[in-house]
């Protein structure tokens, strides 16, 4: 069951996209002038920056997560001696 916590977050987010999604991509809805590539990149970033932080969503943790190898996708075994 969601505590007080949780449903606050979500509603945050929620008021937090549909603000971002009116700036953003409202203009292409609404026959109007899209705000500047900068800003767009920026309250794009500032958006889910805040939304990382809010759902303790850390790149470092994702990270973590992803395995990165070195092989090129060959099998041991598939290699010549």
């Amino acid at each position: 069951m969601p505590d007080s916590e949780t449903l606050e977050r979500t509603g945050a987010t929620l008021i937090l996209f549909g603000v971002w999604a009116a700036i953003v991509l409202g203009p292409m809805f609404a026959n109007a002038d899209p705000p500047r590539a900068e800003l767009q990149i920026a309250i794009t970033a500032l958006a889910f920056s805040i939304l990382g932080r809010m759902w303790d969503l850390e790149v470092q943790r994702l990270l973590n997560g992803i395995t990165i190898s070195a092989d090129s996708g060959k099998r041991q075994d598939d290699q010549e001696d």
